[in-house]
């Protein structure tokens, strides 16, 4: 359960080590300490694969190992230097900004005698995991070991109980915070197996979800490969995909236009697929694994266009948000590249991506790490064929990043079926009376916000809450003066009331809109507001008099 939180705590490297060991109460220096002890002495080469802050390289160090430790996090890695030179390990341990799958382009054959990794291998998607375990084999020395801290489901039917009593809850604080999330390992142990190494003894944590493999190569070279490896390498075989109307895709649509951005993701499988019958020339295409994402990709080239169609992870999200959030990235990219093996599907080196992901994709780091070249695609995937037509040549059209009726209205309920849960379910228990005018303010002024929202100065929400405020203030004042008078509280009560519900409303709905500045960028403002007017509304009515 401790990675589920680690979404939140990688974007706090200071408070990263006190946040996981929170979250293993206290677990994680134990097993820092166990692998230490076990496996490192002086002169051991070690590769650590996702070093975090630095702990575990420090106790290696500690140790007389010489370590190498990755990260792909440039924060994290600062905060490690800072450790490790505090330490005066500097001439005993090598920091570097890595991705897990380059592991295999930047460091010899054989060239180390231990690789360790603690709660990085459930981040990564299987074909991912399968991939950087084929490299890891291939960088360890004969009778070399990996050794994996990571979290797994518990084996009895009590400790799954109790693993999940406490998981659920972090999986939710976590997806509030972040918008993601993270899964445990399943049937980590075949995929050792398949990647040629023999686990040997281990050692568990936390009731069994915190688990130790220790695993090696005896007998084998460093670069072998099992059988079954081998026949996955050669048999080519690619999956095609269809675009096609069903009950599955017709009740995902609807659960996706009012819970789109409710966790679990629908998510594709990253890898390689097919569209049509694509040959060593047709077009790779990225995209990210929402499942929305990929559908409409496919139905924009399905019986037009021969296409590859190659999946990276983000996480599940779409890969506008995905890229901004920083879920979908050049080190994403990379490992699908590496995973995909396209050198063997294509004869040419060119890589199609979405424009709306250029935000936070470096394409200059992807040619550098691959020899791919990166080609910005059109905004919208229904221009994809005619920008292959083209040779690539976008229009200004194809550019330009739109933002109709139609996707307002569709982005405003996709965003209402949260958000409207987490206003009026509270309201529905405690405030019953009120539930129905709440729902119809809320419904109204979220759909009459998609509608005006072109017309409202300002690119931030809170700028385009101001005249939304004044024009529901309006609204109410002639509600009130033709239809239903009301007595002084009960309007004041609905004035602070509106007033919430519009800086809520335009706040929130930013991230629906690309052309709007950043996502959920006022979530401090939104909390002074909301103070400020709970402050007010129990306030003024005592200083008035108007309680009696």
């Amino acid at each position: 359960m401790a990675t589920v939180f680690m979404k939140w705590l990688e974007t706090n490297p200071s408070d990263y080590d006190r946040g996981i060991r929170l979250l293993t109460l206290g677990r994680i220096r134990r097993v820092h300490q166990w692998i230490a002890e076990r496996a490192a002495g002086p002169g051991v080469r070690v590769l650590e694969i996702g070093c975090g802050t630095g702990t575990l390289a420090a106790l290696l160090a500690e140790r007389g190992a010489i370590v190498t430790a990755i990260d792909a996090s440039a924060s994290m890695l600062a905060v490690a230097q800072q450790r490790i030179k505090a330490l005066d390990f500097d001439d005993q341990v090598t920091l570097k900004r890595m991705d897990a799958t380059q592991v295999g382009d930047h460091f010899p054959q054989g060239g180390f005698d231990l690789i360790v990794s603690t709660l990085v291998f459930s981040e990564l998607s299987p074909e991912v995991r399968q991939y950087v375990l084929r490299k890891c084999a291939s960088l360890l020395a004969p009778g070399g070991r990996l050794m994996l801290a990571d979290e797994v489901i518990p084996d009895s039917a009590l400790r799954r109980f109790v693993y999940r009593l406490i998981r659920i809850p972090l999986v939710i604080l976590t997806w509030l915070i972040t918008r993601t999330s993270t899964t445990p390992l399943r049937d980590f142990e075949a995929a050792l197996m398949q990647a040629g190494f023999v686990e040997g003894t281990g050692a568990s944590f936390l009731g069994g979800s915190l688990v130790v493999y220790s695993a090696s190569l005896p007998g084998m070279e460093p670069s072998s490969a099992t059988p079954l490896e081998a026949a996955e390498l050669h048999a080519g075989f690619v999956p095609k995909l269809q675009h096609r109307v069903t009950l599955r895709t017709m009740l995902m649509d609807l659960w996706l236009l009012f819970f789109r951005i409710i966790p679990p993701y629908p998510k594709v499988a990253t890898g390689l697929y097919a569209v049509g019958n694509p040959n060593r020339k047709s077009p790779v295409l990225v995209t990210g694994n929402f499942d929305l994402t990929v559908r409409r990709l496919v139905k924009a080239l399905d019986g037009v266009v021969d296409a590859w169609i190659l999946v990276a992870d983000s996480a599940g999200i779409n890969v506008w948000c995905a890229a901004g959030g920083g879920y979908f990235t050049a080190e994403k990219v990379i490992a699908a590249v590496k995973t995909a093996q396209l050198e063997g599907k294509v004869d040419h080196h060119a890589l199609i991506l979405p424009q709306l992901c250029a935000n936070g994709v470096d394409g200059w780091r992807i040619r550098h790490e691959t020899g791919w070249g990166v080609f910005w695609g059109p905004a919208k995937a229904r221009d994809l064929p005619a920008y292959l037509e083209r040779k690539r040549k976008k229009t200004d059209a194809m550019r330009w990043v739109q933002f109709p009726l139609k996707d307002r209205l569709e982005m405003v309920t996709v965003t209402l079926g949260f958000y409207a849960l987490l206003i009026l379910l509270p309201v529905l228990i405690f405030w019953r009376e009120n539930f129905w005018p709440i729902t119809g303010s809320l419904l109204g002024l979220s759909y009459f916000y998609a509608i005006v929202h072109p017309w409202l100065p300002g690119r931030d929400g809170l700028l385009k809450a101001i005249p939304l405020t004044l024009i529901a203030l309006i609204g109410l004042s002639f509600y009130a003066l033709l239809f239903n008078p009301l007595p002084r509280l009960s309007f004041f009560h609905w004035i602070v009331g509106l007033t919430g519900l519009s800086v809520f409303t335009a706040a929130e709905l930013q991230g629906m809109s690309p052309l709007m500045r950043g996502e959920q960028a006022n979530w401090s403002w939104e909390a002074i507001i909301g103070v400020t007017l709970i402050a007010l509304n129990w306030v003024i009515p005592r200083a008035v008099g108007w309680l009696g």
